[in-house]
């Protein structure tokens, strides 16, 4: 049996909402939050503005809601938009390990359709684990065509975009060899290289990944496409029939947002550089010092991350979110990183620039199967005093998880400037009772402000 066949038979067969365990329900309700939170900053963003603008004025059948926009359009540029919303900020939740956005791409999916056909919560809940699963599994085992054993975006493109078509797929009730058909169309439709590093076009390949993904489901369940195998070999390393076993046995046991587990940010840029904003934050807390005090800093992170965040002295705002020293500089100067802190004034502010100029980002840490961002800040100060701290493991990740206050706390943050206290209060307490909602068509407007 190809790939193709296996997986299908897997996205409408292999789980069930009863199979489910009761931290996957849990997990996926709290990654569910995350997304309308994050999705309700992006809105609020010039950047959100204009393109959920140009959706509106191309049309749309006018039944699926756009994330705290007040407006409605068809399902796949629903999908389009809250997906490109949701990861616009660099504020969503991550699959730990390969750091997957599997959410951005599949919560937009299930919403869209759930609100086109009322499905009830449960089947939600469902074909979201399912796609979330689905995408990060194939994430897990991408590997480019060079045979360097890390994941491309191209790669990742294309899991998230099968994740996104499975998803959508099982919440249309697809057949075996209509979710086939999906997964082909899917895995043919995604981007390119990303070329758009460290610019708010980056949300837009995610916004692309789960329009592939719902216009793939939506085209099978038309009959659209052929059933052949259509698994791109050359990105993912599950080809041989023993990589396909091992693939197949690691499917939803245990499900990756349980193990490795799941990323929640408390700060808008990438994870990366969580472990080193905890680490400025502990010095702040311990220690009584001014930013004019600071003769010197040294963050000490391993090559990776500093590969994640390669731009010294970036040249716009949203470069700055991939600068270390930019995110030291203003850690030290304002303390915990908010959307604010990544806007235009305080990327200009004199004060920053001239702090980022005693500081210096090396990598010289060691990850470890235990700790695989650690990171050691210290700080020399006038007089000869220094300190130190190491962290190895963010806030908000699967070591040190937020509770349910602190998601809370997050939703208000993100949503202040579109719903009131209350609205979101009712928000929050209806995703955290999803199971239990027999038509979900209303959750997704709730969303729309």
């Amino acid at each position: 049996m190809n790939f193709t066949r296996r997986l299908a038979l897997f996205a409408n067969q292999g789980i069930s909402f009863d199979s489910l365990p009761c931290q996957v329900v849990a997990l996926s309700k709290e990654m569910m939050i995350d997304a309308a939170a994050v999705g309700l900053a992006g809105a609020a963003q010039d950047e959100g503005r204009t393109l959920t603008g140009l959706l509106q004025e191309m049309g749309g059948n006018g039944k699926c809601t756009v994330i705290g926009m007040g407006i409605r359009t068809s399902p796949i540029y629903a999908a389009l938009a809250n997906a490109s919303l949701i990861h616009l900020l660099e504020f969503d939740n991550e699959i730990a390990g390969n750091g997957s956005h599997a959410t951005a791409v599949i919560f937009p999916v299930v919403m869209a359709l759930a609100e086109l056909n009322g499905n009830s919560g449960q089947d939600v809940l469902t074909a979201f684990s399912l796609g979330c699963e689905t995408a990060a599994k194939l994430d897990a085992w991408a590997t480019p065509p060079s045979g360097n054993m890390s994941p491309t975006p191209f790669s990742q493109g294309i899991a998230l975009a099968i994740g996104a078509a499975v998803a959508g797929g099982r919440l249309l009730g697809l057949s075996v060899e209509q979710m086939e058909r999906a997964i082909g169309l899917a895995a043919g439709q995604t981007h390119g290289p990303a070329v758009t590093f460290a610019t708010p076009a980056r949300a837009m390949q995610y916004g692309q990944a789960a329009m592939a993904g719902i216009m793939a489901a939506l085209l099978a369940q038309r009959g659209y496409g052929d059933n052949r195998n259509v698994y791109p070999s050359e990105f993912f390393v599950v080809d041989s029939g023993t990589d396909q076993e091992s693939f197949f046995g690691s499917l939803a046991n245990p499900f990756a947002i349980v193990d490795p587990g799941l990323s929640i940010k408390l700060y808008p840029c990438p994870s990366a550089g969580h472990t080193a904003i905890d680490a400025l934050l502990q010095l702040m807390q311990q220690h009584q010092f001014q930013a004019s005090q600071i003769d010197s800093v040294t963050v000490s992170v391993t090559p990776e991350v500093l590969n994640s965040l390669p731009y010294v002295e970036p040249q716009d705002p949203w470069q700055s979110r991939f600068s270390l020293n930019y995110i030291t500089a203003q850690t030290l100067l304002h303390g915990q990183p908010l959307i604010e802190q990544f806007s235009d004034p305080m990327f200009q502010d004199p004060a920053v620039k001239e702090l980022m100029n005693r500081i210096a980002a090396v990598s010289e840490e060691v990850p470890t199967p235990l700790a695989d961002r650690p990171a050691t800040v210290t700080l020399r100060l006038s007089g000869g005093r220094e300190l130190e701290q190491r962290v190895e493991h963010a806030r908000g990740g699967p070591e040190f998880p937020l509770d349910q206050v602190e998601l809370h706390a997050k939703f208000l943050y993100c949503a202040r400037h579109i719903m009131t206290p209350e609205h979101i209060q009712g928000t929050i307490e209806q995703f955290r009772d999803l199971e239990n909602i027999l038509d979900a068509t209303g959750l997704s407007s709730i969303l729309g402000a």
